[in-house]
């Protein structure tokens, strides 16, 4: 008997899986309203199924046990809840709290449903840490790092000595949620930083969401002896091109160092402000397009401070030609 009912409950399964298979990009675009079975066993009913299919309507994505979501004409959502008490919503639903008794899948699929309404920006993100870095390979390093945003592509960081951030010591587009920096290049005090998402929409236009409530570091270095002279400027072309390795200068004799990149000579606002230990920095982590020149410049730093700027080089970065196939 028992091997009757788990023979039973398999094709069941094998059933349903037929008729709600993974959605693919262009059913994803069909998808037009959410879904709340009243029970995990209505979309194993065919009477159901037989419904949906007579009537052109399509279940695409499926958050088990009871939620859905599908392709239902407009004309079908009082039919569905009378005959079958399935509930349809179409707009931005509000209220979390319904969806939470049908589990942890079904509060994630009203999060990627509420995404679709583009009106609304990515949510604040939320500061998760504040790392200092103590037994690195050169010294001391702070890490920044908060929650990820659905459907953010980037994240904007602002640092400020003031918490109402009215002038900012640094501003910067970053592709992932964590954030490096290094004291060496601060002067003493506590300073302030916040963090928003950054989404691109489908018609190309750029949205951005609320910054997080600011959080705070604070700074604090050993005075330069008077026999220590500060870093010299790195050494930079006045032009260069990158092909399919990260970007880089020298030589030079710091401990850490500053990269700045700006769509304009004065540096007036770097499109990226970020900082390395090595001599070299990942193309792939800034926020730059193949082929368009950008300014770049670096500084140096010791555990005491930075050194001067060095010279501004116009860049281009160009990826890594393909290997032609050698012909037999």
């Amino acid at each position: 008997m028992r091997n009757l009912r788990s023979s039973a409950y398999a094709a069941a399964v094998l059933a349903v899986l037929a008729f709600c298979l993974p959605a693919f990009a262009g059913e994803e675009a069909q998808v037009n309203a959410l879904l709340v079975l009243p029970t995990a066993e209505m979309a194993f009913d065919h009477k159901f199924q037989d419904f949906l299919a007579k009537n052109g309507a399509k279940l695409l994505k499926s958050y088990p046990p009871s939620v859905f979501e599908g392709f239902i004409p407009q004309d079908l959502d009082k039919e569905l809840g009378e005959l079958y008490g399935v509930l349809v919503f179409r707009e931005r639903v509000d209220d979390w709290s319904s969806f939470a008794k049908y589990g942890e899948k079904a509060v994630f699929a009203v999060n990627t449903w509420n995404k679709r309404f583009v009106a609304d920006p990515p949510a604040a993100p939320l500061p998760v840490s504040l790392s200092v870095l103590k037994g690195g390979r050169k010294g001391a390093a702070i890490d920044l790092n908060w929650n990820e945003v659905m459907k953010a592509v980037s994240y904007r960081l602002q640092i400020s000595t003031g918490e109402s951030f009215g002038f900012l010591n640094l501003e910067t587009e970053l592709a992932r949620n964590t954030y490096r920096l290094y004291p060496a290049f601060w002067d003493d005090g506590v300073y302030y930083w916040r963090v928003s998402g950054v989404m691109t929409l489908n018609n190309g236009e750029i949205r951005e969401g609320a910054f997080s409530a600011p959080a705070s570091f604070a700074v604090s270095k050993k005075e330069r002896p008077a026999a220590q002279p500060r870093p010299a400027a790195p050494v930079m072309p006045a032009a260069a091109r990158f092909t399919g390795r990260p970007l880089s200068w020298g030589p030079a004799k710091a401990r850490y160092y500053r990269l700045q990149l700006s769509n304009t000579k004065d540096f007036s606002a770097p499109l990226a402000d970020v900082f390395t230990d090595t001599c070299t920095y990942k193309a792939s982590e800034l926020p730059i397009k193949n082929g368009k020149a950008y300014y770049m410049r670096v500084r140096g730093a010791d555990t005491y401070g930075p050194g001067e700027w060095s010279d501004t080089s116009e860049i281009t970065v160009e990826p890594k030609p393909a290997r032609k196939r050698a012909r037999r």
